[in-house]
């Protein structure tokens, strides 16, 4: 289910739009598909197109300061942010591009605005690695966080799974509120499943990727990394777009 969960998105992403209109083309022997699909491949390659994508996934959540964020009972870090290469020693984890949500989590505990962190065990079944937030726990135990404030949840594989282990840790441990820490264009999604599991959170976005309405020459100019990017953002408005129809129908 997980892996038909991540791979449903791919067909309509622009990759698979083009793929589609030129088996199209080639089946019905016209050429209108195949001028269609490069002009979706041209427009999707832009990243003057990604950033307005992702100005507006990031928008309704802005950067907030540390200091301006409302103490809470623990800070939660959604996972999402490693990685890992095979080597002559086995898989070996890195760090990711969402890097900035396990420091955004550590400053907050750092600067007092709750007592404990928690990190989600997110595991993926592609990756032979360890759950995501054991990694992180002892990435945190070496920066000199003590180890009686670190919290781990149970094994999971989706947001909607950590919400409601967090749930669960914070019913043991009698939180009643927590400081939720993913990426802002990961925030919208996230605070749904929260409030959906009943968890009073305060959101604290971070990793943003927008450039805030910065534009060159270069933002004309199409490239892989702008189509990548595009079919990033797009994605995730398709999970956002699912979530709202899942719950719509459940109630």
């Amino acid at each position: 289910m997980l892996v038909l969960h991540k791979l449903l998105p791919l067909i309509v992403s622009p990759l698979g739009l083009v793929v589609g209109l030129l088996l199209l083309s080639v089946v019905i022997r016209r050429r209108g598909p195949s001028l269609f699909a490069i002009f979706i491949l041209l427009v999707a390659s832009l990243p003057l197109t990604a950033d307005r994508i992702w100005t507006v996934l990031e928008s309704d959540y802005p950067y907030r300061p540390v200091n301006a964020v409302e103490n809470a009972d623990a800070v939660v870090v959604l996972s999402g942010m490693l990685g890992g290469i095979e080597t002559n020693e086995g898989v070996v984890s890195q760090w990711g591009g969402a890097i900035d949500r396990f420091f955004v989590g550590i400053d907050l505990l750092d600067s007092g605005k709750a007592p404990l962190i928690i990190f989600t065990r997110a595991q993926w079944p592609w990756l032979n690695l360890p759950p995501e937030g054991e990694i992180l726990a002892q990435r945190a135990l070496t920066m000199g966080v003590n180890p009686s404030q670190i919290l781990l949840t149970g094994t999971v594989t989706t947001t909607a799974d950590e919400a409601d282990e967090v749930k669960t840790l914070m019913e043991f441990a009698g939180m009643e509120r927590v400081i939720l820490v993913t990426s802002a264009y990961h925030m919208p999604r996230a605070k749904m499943l929260f409030d959906r599991a009943g968890i009073k959170s305060i959101p604290h976005p971070t990793d943003f990727k927008s450039s805030g309405g910065h534009l060159d020459w270069m933002s004309f100019v199409p490239s892989a990394g702008g189509l990548s990017k595009t079919s990033g953002g797009i994605r995730e408005l398709i999970g956002r777009f699912y979530y709202r129809i899942k719950f719509y129908f459940s109630g």
